[in-house]
């Protein structure tokens, strides 16, 4: 059926303003997960898409996901995108991985993560229904309320002039480092297949296991960089009134799959998702009919004019409650750290800060903490044949209660898009609460396999706390005939 010119741009202005009026966190990165060719990575952000799949089946290799800085391609071969699943495991230059990592916001809070899709697969079972089985590996590093001075310092080294010499009032703060693997089955159903109407539905159930997290928190009265005097450009960071409390589920030790299993060691969990998405029109799929094609052919690509989704992410939680856990307290009225230190909390986190500052009190870590939970709502408008405009929005689902729960900034996410069955080509341009510019990212998929960043800007700018996230993949695939 053929919609007026009018009733397009109605709609488009009705998705625009249902989208815009509530406060968002990010929880995914603009890419595939926008495609009705993304296929996998469409179904971890909304599992309905796997009812009525374009695919007989899809297999990933392996996606790698990770935020960096500019220092990223400077220091290649001595950087890592991986430090978030790092620290649990290794003490290895972890202080120097870190600098090539940064945050997907300018401000507060800094906001690290890596992302890794193991190989996974998806098939669909007839016409209305699809099933995949998911492995991925997430790790993130977040700090809130920690002073620009402080974020420069930790990148720029305390032995260097690029570190100014200043003071200033702190406050509370919070650093916090969460990694977990997960593997899920999910299962997508196409409910309602009419011409210019399609509902589908979908849920995805989670197995968490492999989890640990370490944390700091504290209150700084004031803090100052000065110089020492003992070496040129060496400096000092001075804390004053400071109050501290560090903990970690499980002590820093070498990675064994066997170990991720067991639950004295790595604490699990269960999570799931749930999803529904509704097409509406079927102007493009008609448009070009006419009596010269044969029955044999079939434009196989998404027809409707607007494509409205909703889904819950990561609801569920984790339980830590593990046999070495523990938490330090204390407090003192003047504390000086300098570069040595610095790097020995970098590479140790909590550990390591226990070497350096005395305990007070000491207890084991017992929580259970709530999986980065988020609520999508997502207006897709296809305004050419196989060109779309996407609005997508995303608020942190419950409040949490707990010092080892991430929080993810808010953002809000326009992305025109160019998709096929063999290319996809977008430009999101996020939106995120505490920046000052638009973050401008780019994806492209050839064939089997995709590339993207959320933020091209940050990469090229000189601010060493800047980021993107960064990710690559392969995957194969074939599609069921029309």
């Amino acid at each position: 059926m053929t919609y007026p010119f009018f009733r397009l741009i109605t709609l488009c202005l009705l998705a625009i303003i249902s989208l815009t009026t509530t406060s968002t966190r990010a929880q995914q990165v603009p890419g595939l997960h926008l495609s009705n060719y993304g296929g996998l990575y469409r179904a971890t952000y909304n599992p309905s898409t796997l009812g009525g799949s374009r695919y007989r089946w899809q297999v990933n290799f392996t996606t790698l996901g990770s935020t960096i800085n500019n220092r990223y391609f400077i220091f290649l071969g001595r950087n890592s995108l991986f430090y978030p699943l790092l620290a649990p495991h290794s003490t290895d230059e972890l202080y120097g991985r870190s600098r090539t990592m940064g945050s997907v916001t300018q401000q507060d809070p800094v906001h690290l993560v890596t992302d890794i899709r193991w190989p996974s697969a998806m098939v669909s079972i007839g016409k209305r229904h699809g099933v995949a089985f998911q492995l991925r590996s997430r790790g993130y590093v977040q700090g809130q309320n920690i002073p620009e001075g402080v974020r420069t310092l930790y990148f720029r080294r305390l032995d260097t002039p690029a570190t100014p010499v200043q003071e200033g009032e702190w406050g509370d703060f919070k650093l916090l480092q969460q990694s977990f693997s997960e593997a899920s089955f999910s299962y997508g159903l196409l409910m309602l297949d009419l011409p210019s109407h399609k509902l589908r539905v979908g849920g995805t159930a989670k197995k968490i296991f492999g989890a640990r997290a370490a944390y700091l928190r504290g209150s700084v009265d004031s803090y100052e960089i000065q110089a020492t005097g003992s070496a040129e450009n060496e400096k000092e960071l001075a804390l004053n009134g400071f109050t501290y409390e560090s903990g970690y589920s499980q002590p820093n030790q070498p990675m064994r799959l066997s170990n991720l299993f067991d639950a004295s060691q790595y604490a699990q969990g269960w999570g799931y998702d749930l999803g529904a998405s509704y097409e509406l029109g079927s102007y493009w799929a008609n448009r070009g009919n006419n009596k010269k094609r044969t029955e044999k052919f079939t434009d196989g690509r998404p027809g409707y004019i607007i494509r409205l989704s909703a889904s819950l992410t990561d609801l569920g939680s984790i339980r830590y409650r593990t046999a070495n856990s523990q938490v330090i307290s204390g407090q003192q009225s003047r504390s000086v750290i300098g570069q040595a230190a610095l790097e020995t909390i970098a590479d140790r986190g909590p550990e390591g800060f226990a070497e350096l500052f005395p305990a007070q009190s000491t207890t084991e870590l017992s929580d259970r903490v709530a999986l980065p939970a988020a609520a999508h709502l997502e207006a897709d408008v296809q305004l050419l044949k196989a060109f779309f405009i996407n609005i997508a929005r995303t608020r942190h689902y419950g409040q949490p209660d707990s010092p080892l729960a991430v929080v993810q900034p808010n953002v809000m996410t326009i992305t025109p898009r160019f998709e096929g069955e063999d290319a996809d080509f977008a430009f999101p341009i996020s939106f995120i609460e505490g920046n000052g510019k638009a973050s401008i990212g780019f994806l492209a998929r050839f064939g089997p396999a995709h590339i993207g960043f959320s933020n091209l800007n940050g990469l090229m700018g000189k601010g060493a706390t800047r980021g993107s996230f960064a990710y690559l993949g392969l995957s194969a695939w074939t599609f069921k005939k029309q």
